[in-house]
């Protein structure tokens, strides 16, 4: 059932993601908890899948009524941000047939301060000289997502025109 369900959010399949769960859904990430009804979990499902990220399950072990993962998780932001993949251990708790609650308990070799500094740039840069997209990094909403991919877009091809104008003066 949980590769059924990380093959399902690979495949942004909403109606299928929600299939795996009782009536509501437990997150758990570190000391941050949240419980969504599954209307409410859609919109964190859309934000999320505007980035069209991956999921592997790299290691799974069951411990009594509890499974025990490590997973790989990269997209289009994480990319940026993190520039490649990061890896959680979460533990998954089955009550029936239906997945009661995902803990993320560890954050396995994230590079937080790659992360902030590069989020830091991002959005002081936006700010600055794309106001219409400030902001989006607290909107997650599909809208929020799709501003913030293209927040990222614009930066990068700055960053892509600033390099290929220093080449041009080198030569």
């Amino acid at each position: 059932m949980v590769r059924e369900y990380y093959q399902a959010l690979n495949n942004s399949d909403y109606a299928k993601v929600i299939g795996f769960f009782q009536d509501s859904i437990r997150f758990n990430e570190m000391s941050y908890k949240r419980t969504f009804s599954k209307l409410e979990y859609r919109h964190l499902f859309e934000w999320d899948s505007v980035f069209h990220p991956k999921y592997e399950i790299l290691e799974l072990e069951e411990k009594g009524d509890e499974l025990h993962l490590l997973v790989s998780k990269e997209c289009e932001r994480i990319n940026f941000l993190h520039e490649g993949p990061f890896f959680t251990n979460e533990v998954f708790k089955i009550e029936g047939d239906a997945i009661h609650q995902i803990d993320v308990v560890e954050y396995v070799d994230f590079n937080d301060s790659l992360w902030t500094a590069k989020r830091e740039s991002l959005v002081s840069w936006i700010s600055e000289h794309h106001p219409e997209l400030d902001g989006f990094i607290y909107d997650q909403t599909k809208e929020g997502a799709i501003k913030f991919k293209k927040a990222i877009d614009v930066f990068k091809n700055r960053m892509d025109s600033v390099s290929v104008k220093e080449n041009n003066s080198n030569q």
